[in-house]
């Protein structure tokens, strides 16, 4: 069986390390990268299952990003950041991610989201965002 690829972005490299080998620890295959051209980069190469992402990032914001990838764009998206409000919820879902997780968040957290993501993003009914329970 084929490990679900997923590039992970975020421009503190201690994040990016920590996310990186939690993902790589539960069957994830990971490539990490520190800038928003950095991830455009990646994923020109080589396209990934999921992106696991920061909002604010040195060069630009998560939306640009997955606005820019167009058709490399992954068909799982997953923001993982300090704004959670309703209004920055309903953003994420207008710009089409697939989970919003408030930090701080656990592993588990993630992963749950990641997977339940990856399982609709291959079912065909039509997918919906996942917010973190609180």
């Amino acid at each position: 069986m084929n490990k679900p690829s997923v590039v992970v972005l975020d421009d503190d490299e201690d994040n990016l390390v920590i996310l990186e080998d939690a993902l790589a620890a539960r069957g994830f295959e990971v490539r990490g990268t520190h800038s928003c051209a950095e991830a455009r980069a990646q994923l020109a190469r080589r396209e990934a299952d999921a992106l696991v992402t920061d909002l604010r990032l040195g060069d630009g914001t998560a939306f640009e990003l997955v606005s820019a990838l167009g058709p490399k764009r992954p068909r799982v998206v997953v923001l993982v950041t300090g704004f959670g409000g309703e209004d920055d919820r309903e953003a994420s879902a207008a710009a089409g991610f697939s989970a919003h997780l408030v930090k701080p968040i656990t592993f588990d957290q993630l992963e749950r989201a990641l997977r339940t993501a990856l399982a609709r993003a291959t079912s065909p009914a039509s997918p919906t965002m996942l917010t973190q329970s609180t």
